[in-house]
């Protein structure tokens, strides 16, 4: 190797491998004192995007599971005040059951109307005032908004919500009524209702449609319960009314009214008693006590009977005694629904049809009124049931939301996790090899600051040769 003054390759070389060492120590010192090993784009350019995508989806995850107990809090306030207007239904119910009794006089229903008024106006306020972070969510105006429960666009849950107010919540009905076929005979006072000459009739409930046939032998009950089997939203009830005028008690026999059945011969010709009786039983009575008879009404029943008795067409007699001067009977087929539903017909004319094509409307529970008379009462019922069952129908979807969101939050907690762990080993400091690098490279520059510096002294040489 020649000796030179000019250039010095060993401390040149020296000079090399102690920056790069000087590099390396500070590269090091970076990762360890940051703990991540990408700093800059320089450190890892592909693992430098790779991370942020990562780190994208790891605070992505966890607004959407915040965004996800947001939505658990939220069907919780909701699901809260739905019970309590559940409760309130539940004594409207009472109430309307108190009236429908016969015993009540029309002071006592106005008297239970007047708590009804109130508990309506009780769960119109509930639902307009029940807001959950400045939304309201029982007052109509919610109706589906989507909560965001991924780190991505378009990752949402749907959650509905209808009103609750006493103008929102009732039943949809469409009632027919029609003439009942047969005539009155000694042993059973007609329980076939009778839906006309024959045709072809649609119903369109939330759930489906079914079409139904019929012929002028079938029978209201028929019809409803053929709707029933076909669960497509729709309820169908067929009622009978019964009304009988100066009913008597002379003979033996057994009067049987829906599911209430009354042996006359245990009255011995008391009338009056067996008034008091029906009264009691909730039907509505009328009794004349100079003529020791009865007029007597009977709504919603399925079917009536007197047995023991001989009949022509409009005098029922118990033994050769008449106990009845005046019977008429309507039949009526009741369909009702949580939701809105239509009835549509062929296009053809039937003779006495129970039905003509229609749109359901919505008998609310803010126009029960039950002080009026029993039947009233009794259709206040029907509305409440079908309220309670509305509120039912949204509890039971908030509870599965509600199930929804908790096992959304797990999966999210779990692909945080593995994203996390992902993202970690790209960018986190392994400070195990790292603190090996720093050790390697703090001796590689004590060792090239000491050969520098011999390498240095080399020139020096030459003055030997010349002195």
């Amino acid at each position: 190797m020649a000796l030179s003054v000019n250039t010095n390759v060993s401390s040149l070389n020296a000079q090399r491998n102690l920056s790069r060492s000087s590099e390396g120590l500070a590269t090091s010192m970076e990762r360890l004192a940051s703990g991540m090993r990408i700093n800059s784009a320089k450190d890892d350019a592909a693992g430098l995007q790779i991370s942020n995508r990562l780190t994208s989806q790891v605070n992505g995850l966890a607004v959407a599971q915040r965004n996800a107990n947001d939505g658990i809090s939220m069907a919780q306030t909701a699901e809260g005040a739905m019970n309590e207007s559940t409760s309130i239904l539940q004594r409207m119910r009472e109430l309307a059951l108190q009236s429908a009794n016969g015993s009540n006089s029309a002071e006592d229903r106005d008297a239970l109307q007047e708590e009804v008024v109130a508990l309506q106006t009780e769960l119109t306020r509930i639902a307009d005032t029940t807001t959950f972070g400045g939304v309201k969510l029982l007052d109509g105006s919610f109706g589906t908004k989507q909560f965001q429960v991924g780190s991505n666009a378009n990752q949402t849950i749907d959650v509905t919500l209808d009103g609750t107010s006493s103008n929102d919540l009732g039943a949809n009905e469409i009632k027919g009524a029609g003439t009942v076929f047969g005539t009155l005979t000694a042993t059973d006072l007609d329980t076939e209702l009778g839906t006309g000459t024959g045709g072809d009739i649609t119903f369109s409930g939330y759930k489906g449609s079914y079409t139904h046939t019929y012929a002028n032998t079938q029978s209201a009950a028929d019809v409803a319960t053929a709707i029933n089997a076909q669960n497509i939203g729709i309820t169908a009830e067929a009622v009978l009314e019964v009304q009988i005028g100066d009913l008597s008690v002379t003979d033996d026999g057994t009067l049987n009214i829906g599911d209430k059945s009354y042996d006359l011969a245990d009255y011995a010709g008391n009338t009056e008693r067996l008034s008091a009786d029906l009264a009691k039983d909730g039907f509505e009575v009328d009794y004349d006590a100079d003529a020791g008879t009865i007029d007597l009404k009977a709504t919603g029943v399925k079917g009536a009977e007197i047995t023991g008795a001989t009949a022509a067409t409009a005098t029922a007699t118990l033994d050769g005694g008449a106990v009845a001067a005046d019977v008429s009977k309507t039949s009526e087929l009741r369909l009702s629904s949580t939701q809105s539903f239509t009835v549509g017909d062929d296009g053809t004319a039937d003779t006495g049809e129970l039905l003509a094509a229609t749109s359901s409307t919505l008998n609310t529970v803010n126009s029960i009124d039950i002080s009026t008379s029993q039947d009233s009462a009794q259709e206040a019922i029907d509305v409440i049931d079908s309220a309670i069952a509305q509120i039912d129908t949204q509890r039971a979807s908030l509870g599965a939301v509600q199930n929804r969101f908790g096992h959304t939050i797990s999966n999210l907690a779990n692909i945080s996790e593995n994203v996390s762990a992902s993202r970690s080993r790209i960018q986190d400091t392994d400070f195990a090899t790292e603190t090996a690098h720093m050790t390697k490279n703090q001796i590689l520059q004590q060792a090239g600051t000491s050969i520098l510096s011999q390498a240095n002294q080399l020139p020096q040489a030459a003055l030997s040769l010349i002195g």
